[in-house]
């Protein structure tokens, strides 16, 4: 029987400052080697070879497609390989499933893409990336929007006056007042919130709101935003997020704060395949 020839390639997750940085002792990608470095100057990509035979553009598309339990357990290896890699530097993701044929190629790769990598690199450098999101909970706002709001409560109490084929009419001019009012309150809320986050760290990205079955019940989302932070100023930025979360808890809204992640949102590289 001939054996078949083993099909090397590499697997890239990110991209990292430094030489010789740390090593990674995740795990590598499935039909993987261990996760080691490739150098160029003071860069270096974080890789593990694989087997094409089995991991391939190909593997990939079908098993997004069809194997959801592959997709997490990959995808989550993607991530920690990456998140391991930023405790040691600053680093720039890579898109899953980014695969070079040859150590040349990926080479080939790390020298035209130096300039831009390294200011890339140097500018994530001592800085790290959090997630803000928002959620309103609508009755709760109504109820104490209602109770301060002295143009609600005429309406309201005008409401329980009126002969009872007048109610309805009333109560409706009283509910278009109130989603008005809520909606003003609101922006003007996340206009506060989105302007002491931006105070407090380097850079903020505006993210698309996630579909309302994420969210628990009776939530709406209504933020979704990403923070770097420099190293330097973490405590503050986290002691202004702890005084915006009571500010909003006691008006109906409840903010999350998550990370520190790898800067997944403020890297704006186009994965180069070979």
């Amino acid at each position: 029987m001939i054996a078949m020839k083993l099909m090397k390639g590499f697997y890239i997750y990110c991209v990292r400052l430094g030489r010789g940085t740390g090593k990674i002792k995740v795990k590598g990608i499935e039909f993987g080697s261990e996760v080691h470095s490739i150098l160029f100057k003071d860069i270096e990509a974080v890789v593990s070879e694989v087997d094409f035979s089995k991991f391939n553009v190909s593997t990939i598309k079908e098993k997004l497609q069809e194997d959801a339990k592959w997709t997490e357990k990959n995808v989550k290896r993607h991530h920690e390989i990456i998140a391991e890699a930023n405790k040691m530097s600053a680093v720039i993701p890579m898109k899953f499933g980014t695969l070079y044929a040859t150590k040349k190629n990926l080479e080939a790769m790390l020298v035209a893409h130096y300039e831009k990598f390294k200011s890339l690199l140097l500018c994530l450098k001592n800085k790290q990336e959090w997630g803000v999101k928002g959620y309103l909970e609508y009755k709760k706002f109504a109820e104490i929007l209602k109770k301060k709001n002295k143009e609600i409560q005429k309406l309201e109490k005008k409401r329980l006056s009126v002969p009872e084929g007048m109610q309805w009419y009333v109560g409706r001019k009283s509910d278009e007042l109130i989603a008005g009012k809520i909606e003003y309150e609101v922006e003007e809320k996340l206009r506060k919130i989105i302007n002491t986050l931006d105070k407090g760290a380097e850079e903020i990205r505006l993210n698309d709101l996630l579909p309302n079955v994420m969210s628990e019940p009776g939530k709406d989302m209504i933020l979704n935003v990403v923070c770097l932070v420099k190293n330097d100023v973490l405590d503050k930025f986290h002691v202004m997020f702890q005084e915006l979360l009571g500010e909003c808890e006691s008006v109906g809204i409840t903010l999350t704060l998550t990370g520190p992640w790898p800067p997944y949102n403020f890297v704006e590289i186009k994965n180069e395949k070979a």
